[in-house]
């Protein structure tokens, strides 16, 4: 019988992040995005064949957005630094030792088929890098098998750290875990192609009070 496969969401303070876009978005609209981009992450992992979701929240801010969602919640411990850390934590409050699957919260065109492609990989490790190099999605059977290296370029990493401990890596493609929003050129992108209704909800909304005001 296979373990069970728990994803993990990583949250950091929604409007407190994504600094990249502080240029284009004000702290409340980055929270609102952020917001609508959970809720559809979280959507999506809750309509696929995963065992158990849990957010790992780094912060009061981000525990009551995925409480709000009625999503399960881990709490980052005082004083943590660094994904890596959050994550490690969250791993060691997990009873067992199940497949975790490591889905960034910042996903708005996430489907269903994109988690079970990586799902259906038969592989110790699978990586779904996203365009910027970065890592949209980690599969690890199980969780313990390869610690986390997130960062920039971070796919790499998780890749050859994989190779040099002799495990099976597989990296797959797809379009919902390449699609990150980092930046202002992330965004623009989004007035184009499938999103997630919470993701699409709040663009409109932009959109309609710009022009209400134009």
């Amino acid at each position: 019988m296979s373990p069970p496969t728990v994803a993990l969401v990583p949250l950091r303070a929604p409007g407190t992040g994504k600094t990249r876009l502080a240029a284009t978005l004000s702290p409340q609209q980055r929270a609102a995005l952020a917001g609508a981009m959970l809720a559809d992450v979280c959507a999506t992992l809750a309509a696929a064949p995963v065992d158990r979701l849990l957010v790992v929240a780094g912060g009061d801010a981000a525990a009551a957005a995925a409480s709000a969602l009625g999503a399960e919640v881990v709490h980052d411990p005082p004083g943590t630094r660094g994904l890596d850390a959050a994550l490690r934590h969250a791993q060691g409050a997990l009873e067992g030792n199940p497949a975790l699957l490591v889905v960034p919260a910042d996903l708005p065109r996430l489907t269903v088929a994109d988690v079970r492609a990586v799902l259906d990989v038969d592989a110790d490790v699978v990586v779904a890098p996203t365009d910027d190099g970065g890592t949209g999605a980690l599969l690890r059977r199980p969780g313990s098998i390869l610690p986390t290296a997130y960062g920039p370029f971070s796919a790499r990493r998780h890749r050859a750290e994989a190779r040099r401990r002799g495990l099976d890596v597989v990296t797959v493609r797809r379009a919902g875990f390449a699609a990150d929003v980092d930046t202002a050129g992330d965004l623009e992108s989004l007035a184009t192609g499938p999103l997630g209704p919470a993701t699409r909800a709040v663009l409109v909304g932009w959109s309609r009070r710009e022009a209400e005001a134009g």
